[in-house]
């Protein structure tokens, strides 16, 4: 659960928007809302208190030297009652992941709990058998999918997530 002054670094993915509608109007209490489909690089990230401008440049320089990444969404990946995507080729999302974990070693992806592998999250805190009819129903009407991901956005939680920066892919 999200607390106020946390913070995500993510990709966003509107091409998976569809689908995650699609879910939310079946299982709206599997999809988390206010969060658009994205695929998580370093989540939670520093405080937002922490944030400033050195942070910022820090980012915009990780992100310019990545040239834009076109991947594909291609197979369903589910456990238990988290279900997720994961991209094809996923070499350039793991470089840029690396990239910031490595700038920030300090910051443990989802402080330890989980697989820190790229992924978009498709659905999570709903039922084993509410996954299964998403695995099965839901996502073969959207998978597989492209996307072109063309950005990074930090993120900020204040009580709902809101964009704080915008960081582009292959700006240099």
């Amino acid at each position: 659960m999200a607390y106020v002054g946390q913070t995500g670094v993510v990709i966003p993915v509107p091409e998976a928007q569809p689908l995650l509608a699609a879910v939310t109007e079946r299982f709206p209490e599997a999809v988390r809302s206010g969060v658009p489909a994205h695929l998580s690089l370093l989540y939670p990230f520093v405080q937002a208190d922490s944030l400033d401008d050195h942070v910022i440049t820090e980012l915009t320089s990780i992100f310019a030297e990545q040239a834009p990444l076109p991947v594909k969404f291609a197979a369903c990946h589910r456990r238990g009652a988290f279900v997720a995507l994961r991209p094809e080729p996923s070499d350039g999302v793991e470089a840029l992941a690396s990239a910031v974990q490595r700038r920030w070693p300090d910051v443990v992806p989802y402080e330890g709990r989980y697989d820190a592998d790229p992924h978009l999250t498709v659905a999570m805190h709903t039922t084993e058998e509410r996954a299964a009819i998403i695995e099965r129903e839901l996502v073969p009407e959207w998978v597989p999918l492209s996307a072109e991901l063309r950005e990074a956005w930090l993120v900020e939680f204040d009580g709902q997530w809101h964009l704080r920066h915008r960081l582009t892919l292959g700006s240099s």
